[in-house]
């Protein structure tokens, strides 16, 4: 149960551009597959390509711990396990930068990817 709170916390309580940019890669990813169905995957590059964008820049936020993105991540997931702020957790501030840089990577793929699938499916 401190998990599910902690994920909340998550999304409700980051700074706000990154709450932000994490919303709208939910929405344009889970949109992309109602859009495929309809127009026959012709504009699916749209979703997917649109939600690595904004994938890549909630990644960017974490990982330069623009507005205290990182350092409010790591102090929600200490408080949820009752952790002091000044011990040692796996989610301190450096590991949740590295996440942040995953993240980046991951809209990086998704952006080329759906690139990819536009060549692949009209070539």
């Amino acid at each position: 149960m401190k998990t599910v709170r902690a994920i909340k916390r998550i999304f409700t309580e980051l700074p706000k551009p990154a709450r932000t940019f994490f919303w709208c890669f939910i929405a344009l990813f889970l949109v992309t597959f109602p859009l495929g169905a309809v127009t026959r995957l012709n504009w699916v590059v749209l979703g997917i390509s649109g939600a690595g964008v904004f994938l890549f820049l909630f990644g960017l936020h974490v990982f330069r711990d623009i507005n205290g993105t990182a350092s409010m991540w790591s102090k929600i997931y200490k408080e949820s396990r009752g952790i002091r702020p000044e011990d040692f957790a796996f989610a301190d501030v450096p590991t949740i930068k590295g996440m942040g840089f995953m993240y980046m990577l991951m809209g990086v793929f998704f952006v080329v990817g759906g690139f990819g699938f536009l060549f692949q499916a009209h070539a």
